[in-house]
């Protein structure tokens, strides 16, 4: 099967098509004529190309800060107001002096840019499966439309989807004021405007993040879906829902497509997670033209008014090229990956946001012209794209921060006095060479080390090769690669897929109470002019023997006093049903290697919430039952969320303020609301207070999960470089939010009635009578320890529980299922209501 897709993707160049812009071409779509921003990529071709001339000014840049992350990209009115949706579910107008005017809540994150009409209306879409009208002037919902649920799309379509009907796509329409919206349900919907009812839709095979381009001369529309190989692009009749072809590659397309023309003969442009970004023609979709990208594309194309198609990567490079042919004209490199869009001005100059937490403005021949630091620290990805103003350019951050600034800003005097303005790239390239840098959990590239880590952290390291003053292709050459400590230190050292990077994980610290310096040396040869397939490269030249060193200053952290019967860490461990158990909330993950993973997941993860109680406990160690949860419209807090089954295990081992999470054993979890994702290892790193249990920073987070046993799409994994050629395996790098939870501990509801816990070889059950608590409001399963070992049995919790109700909803009976296991010797057991042992039982289980 692999075989033959890679046929499908492997396409022979066609004669050309109409690759240059006309000038002054109509825009037949009921917009609002006056707004200089009204959609994602600005207009119906989707060129990201502006009419603004740039003016400076002697305004000031400004920023509002929303309650989460944002992925998503603003459209801005003639007035300056500024429209653009969080993951704080909340969706925002801003005025053009950084003034909330008004914002409209949602049951779910945002990740849908607006649509602004000729009606004084703004549509977007929100991850509750709703598409909303608003009025633009108050914020007042005029309509909201729902989408399929899954069980819907497959009864009434007759397609399998996965559990999502979130609408991620932008909103795009069509020349009749049709609004079309991309859902993950794998429709794009066709909206009638004036009633809010959808009498059109076009089905294609997975997940739509892509936003229809949509040629009115031919009333055709072009979109991509999230399909991971051949066929992942589409060509539809807007007027009759056809399709009229389709085409692809070895890659989710997220982009949105370019077109150069409404010209029958134009091409339609649009690149791909397998790095490459193809020209096809509009009429057939036959390829004219690819080039390959050192990384994925997750980006929209751009053309500058001469013609030069503008595309940046995931590679950290923005590149120009020939309409013609695809071949580079200029390539402006950075540290950190791009996957925002660029947008031009009409003076063509270039505009994106960066992973270094940077808007950039180049020049239309790559020059650099100058840059703002919009982020300065933790979180600082700017993965959407830019709107352009009438006075300036809007951008909106990971940290849940929207960005205004002015034109030219850092030209001016203001600009060049303020300490964000940049004004030379010189400065964060490294020379011709090989160079190592260190990576924060964060994903954030450093020249210089960290002042101090603490004994449990984890180190990240990548490379980049420099010739010419350009950024080659170039992976670590593994059979070369020797890592040494100093002493007798012990870690785990993980390269990922793609050979970009190197984890060191300690086994457990990397020094003791005392701290001191940890010594680490690295030699390797890299490997440059790589072949490739898809993502994955191969063969190359082999550069001269690297070697580098790093001295890292481990934190002490002192030892507590504490007697034999004191409890030697500063939370609470039930011993009975009535007593309190501490609880801890995980949030906000950020998983910035693989570089592919926060392209496909990153708003998810900054979505999720779990939280993980205590159970037991042996000395300075724990078991921790972990449940999903989600944010409680009503207060903001966050609250069980019985309609995930993804519970875990983790061990918690604690040392005079160390903290560090852990499973070694393996776990399940979904990914993206699909496929299960079967984890082999699983690490929180962090520091607390000592006396209080207080979490003091941010956690590291380190995973390792198991690609082969992901049904299909496992093996396409590889080809995309996320996942080893051999071991199937994708190494996982990150940070993440680790608190206490409400007020740090809690004690569980009980359960009247009789209870009864049996365990046995294959299964485990538990049966209650007269139980009043009800399944749709808490999350129920049943923990097994092994009581000589105290460690948790690797029972599958997420997949293998079953709870039955009665006809009222209330809780029967919980069914623990592990075939694959054989229990014997002494067990203990709890019935687990949310994070709370609510029933023990400790028994002998013979073969």
């Amino acid at each position: 099967m692999i075989k033959d897709l890679i046929k499908r993707c492997i396409k022979l160049p066609q004669p050309k098509a109409n690759l240059l812009p006309k000038k002054n071409e109509p825009q037949d779509l009921p917009l609002d004529s006056k707004s200089p921003w009204p959609k994602f990529r600005g207009n119906a071709l989707q060129n990201g190309r502006s009419k603004v001339e740039p003016k400076i000014s002697d305004r000031l840049p400004w920023e509002y800060q929303t309650g989460k992350g944002i992925f998503s990209s603003p459209v801005i009115d003639h007035e300056g107001t500024i429209y653009i949706g969080s993951a704080d579910h909340y969706f925002y107008a801003i005025t053009e002096q950084g003034r909330l005017k008004w914002r409209f809540a949602t049951k779910e994150i945002i990740d849908s840019s607006a649509l602004l009409d000729d009606r004084q209306r703004v549509y977007f879409g929100s991850g509750d499966g709703h598409v909303y009208c608003l009025d633009r002037n108050n914020g007042t919902q005029i309509w909201k439309f729902k989408a399929h649920s899954t069980k819907e799309v497959e009864e009434i379509f007759n397609i399998k989807t996965y559990n999502l009907n979130w609408f991620e796509g932008n909103m795009a329409m069509l020349k009749d004021g049709t609004i079309l919206a991309p859902n993950d349900n794998y429709l794009v919907y066709g909206i009638d405007r004036d009633t809010g009812k959808s009498s059109t839709r076009f089905l294609s095979n997975e997940m739509i993040w892509s936003c229809p381009a949509v040629n009115t001369d031919t009333d055709r529309i072009f979109f991509g879906s999230c399909f991971i190989a051949a066929i992942n692009f589409f060509c539809f009749k807007a007027g009759t829902g056809k399709k009229i072809w389709t085409s692809g590659g070895l890659g989710t397309i997220s982009a949105s497509s370019m077109l150069t023309s409404n010209h029958p003969d134009g091409a339609v442009i649009v690149g791909g997670f397998d790095g490459i970004l193809r020209a096809m023609s509009q009429k057939n979709g036959k390829q004219l033209w690819s080039f390959g990208c050192r990384d994925h594309i997750y980006g929209s194309p751009a053309q500058l008014s001469c013609g030069t198609i503008v595309q940046a990567s995931c590679d950290g490079t923005v590149y120009g090229l020939d309409p013609d042919t695809g071949k580079p004209i200029w390539t402006f490199d950075t540290r950190e990956p791009i996957r925002s869009s660029p947008v031009v001005d009409a003076r063509d100059h270039i505009y994106f946001g960066s992973g270094e937490g940077r808007l950039y403005c180049i020049n239309k021949d790559g020059g650099f012209r100058w840059a703002y630091q919009c982020i300065d620290g933790d979180r600082n990805d700017l993965n959407g794209s830019p709107a352009l103003g009438e006075n300036g350019i809007c951008i909106a951050g990971e940290n849940g921060v929207i960005f205004y600034i002015p034109y030219d800003y850092p030209l001016t005097k203001a600009g060049q006095k303020d300490k964000r303005s940049v004004l030379t790239s010189e400065i964060t390239l490294p020379r011709n060479g090989c160079h190592f840098f260190y990576v924060n959990k964060f994903g954030s590239l450093f020249n210089e080390l960290p002042e101090k880590i603490d004994a449990n952290d984890p180190i990240m390291l990548t490379h980049m090769v420099r010739e010419d003053d350009k950024t080659l292709l170039s992976a670590i050459d593994i059979k070369s690669l020797k890592v040494s400590f100093t002493g007798d230190r012990q870690a785990r050292i993980n390269v990922s897929a793609n050979r970009k990077f190197i984890t060191l994980i300690p086994k457990e610290t990397w020094a003791g109470p005392e701290g001191g310096i940890l010594d680490i040396r690295i030699q390797c040869n890299f490997i440059t002019r790589l072949r490739r397939l898809g993502l994955k490269f191969f063969g190359g030249k082999k550069s001269n023997f690297h070697v580098d060193g790093f001295k890292f200053q481990v934190a002490p952290y002192k030892e507590l006093k504490n007697g034999p019967d004191k409890l030697p860490m500063p939370y609470d461990i039930p011993k009975k049903s009535t007593d309190p158990s501490t609880v801890f909330e995980i949030s906000r993950l950020c998983c910035p290697s693989p570089t592919m993973l926060p392209s496909y997941n990153q708003i998810g993860f900054d979505s999720l919430h779990y939280l993980a109680g205590i159970v037991e406990n042996c000395g300075h160690n724990a078991i921790l039952w972990v449940v999903p949860g989600r944010l409680d419209e009503a207060n903001g807090k966050t609250v069980v969320n019985p309609d995930l089954k993804d519970v875990y295990v983790l061990n918690m081992a604690y040392d005079s303020g160390l903290l560090t999470l852990y499973n070694y054993e393996g776990f399940m979890l979904s990914f993206v609301g699909s496929w299960d994702m079967p984890f082999a290892l699983y690490r929180i790193a962090t520091r607390v207070d000592p006396q209080t249990g207080k979490v003091l920073k941010k956690g590291a987070l380190n995973a390792i999960t198991q690609c082969d046993k992901i049904k299909m799409y496992g093996k396409f994994l590889k080809l995309m470089g996320m996942s080893d050629i051999k071991t199937g395996l994708m190494h996982i790098c990150g940070g993440l939010n680790l608190d206490l939870w409400n007020p740090g501990h809690v004690t569980g509801p009980l359960i009247e009635g009789h209870v009864d816990l049996k365990i046995e070889e294959n299964s485990a059950s538990a049966k209650f009578s007269n139980c009043r608590l009800k399944t749709k409001d808490h999350v129920f399963g049943i923990l097994l320890i092994n009581a000589r070992t105290n460690q948790h049995i690797a029972a599958n919790y997420a997949r293998k529980t079953i709870v039955k109700k009665d006809n009222l909803g209330f809780a029967t009976a919980i069914i623990l299922e592990y075939n694959e296991i054989v229990l014997s010797g002494d067990i203990r057991g709890y019935i687990m209501v949310d994070t709370y042992p609510v029933f023990k039982v400790e028994t002998n289980v013979d073969k």
